[in-house]
């Protein structure tokens, strides 16, 4: 290498150095960047994460109310169902009582005559016309009686039927309300949960701003690594140049020295002058020189 291309070099590994100096500074900014968009990003999330735990109680408390809703419709089916048809029973006993309207009496009344014809004809010798009409109204009575019972039972199947249809009423009519409450907090709930999800979404809108702002800072970082890497590949590569050719001169200036303290030593042995110490070592070291000494003497 020669000193010209050794000076290129050096000037080469200076402004290399120069330049990796100022990469490190701007990796530096660009680390400072980085942190400051990854810090506000995460500082969002943390901001978000109290109206997510809200959006995620919400869900949950809105699927119970579905099913609540659900399971009110199903007994509202039901109980309508069964009112329908306690209404057709009521219709039906009404139909029956109307044809027993005729039986004015009670069956105690009507018991009492039949027990008071019953004496007269065990009791009394009766003409056997007049025992035939007993007999006759005996049936009768014996007839109206058991209508009568009839009558009597039908009312109390009557009077209890409509106490049920009226608590049934009463129970289908708590059972619209507690629908009509639930589909109002379930739109109330729907409200609060659209309010969440667009505040959510405003938060995350951001979030995203600062993380494509720290994505690509990152990038500009990796690049600037990478540019790193190469300078710094280069800067040794030069350093390891420059170091060889100052060894490999600083060999070849102690060879010629050595040379040149060879020759004078033997000049003064040829005009038999006195050798110092260095110049006795020069020739030591030169196996050739020795012999061709000791072949002279």
């Amino acid at each position: 290498m020669s000193a010209q291309n050794y000076e290129k070099l050096e000037k080469e590994l200076y402004e290399l150095r120069e330049k990796l100096r100022q990469v490190n500074l701007r990796i530096r900014d660009v680390e400072e960047e980085v942190r400051k968009y990854a810090d506000k990003r995460d500082k969002i999330h943390e901001e978000m994460k109290p109206y997510l735990e809200q959006l995620r109680e919400m869900r949950a408390t809105t699927e119970e109310k579905r099913n609540k809703l659900d399971e009110l419709r199903g007994v509202l089916a039901s109980r309508k169902e069964e009112l329908k048809s306690k209404r057709g029973e009521l219709r039906e006993l009404r139909k029956q009582l109307k044809k027993l309207r005729g039986i004015k009496e009670t069956a105690e009344e009507i018991q009492k005559k039949i027990e008071e014809i019953d004496w007269r004809i065990q009791t009394q010798p009766l003409p056997r016309e007049e025992e035939r009409r007993l007999s006759n109204l005996l049936e009768e009575l014996n007839l109206r009686l058991v209508q009568a019972k009839q009558k009597i039972e039908l009312q109390k199947r009557l009077q209890k039927l409509e106490e049920e249809i009226s608590s049934l009423r009463e129970e289908v009519e708590a059972i619209r309300e507690e629908i009509g409450k639930t589909k109002e907090e379930l739109n109330q709930n729907f409200e609060q949960r659209k309010a969440l999800r667009e505040k959510v979404q405003e938060l995350k809108q951001k979030s995203d701003e600062w993380h494509a702002k720290y994505v690509e800072a990152k990038e500009r970082l990796m690049k600037l690594e990478a540019e790193k890497i190469l300078i710094s590949s280069r800067v040794i590569e030069l350093q390891e140049r420059l170091n060889k050719y100052k060894k490999d001169e600083e060999e070849r200036r102690l060879k010629e020295a050595k040379e040149r303290l060879k020759a004078e030593a033997i000049s003064k042995l040829s005009s038999g002058k006195k050798l110092t110490f260095e110049e006795f070592k020069a020739l030591l070291e030169d196996e050739e020189i020795l012999e061709n000494l000791v072949r002279k003497r």
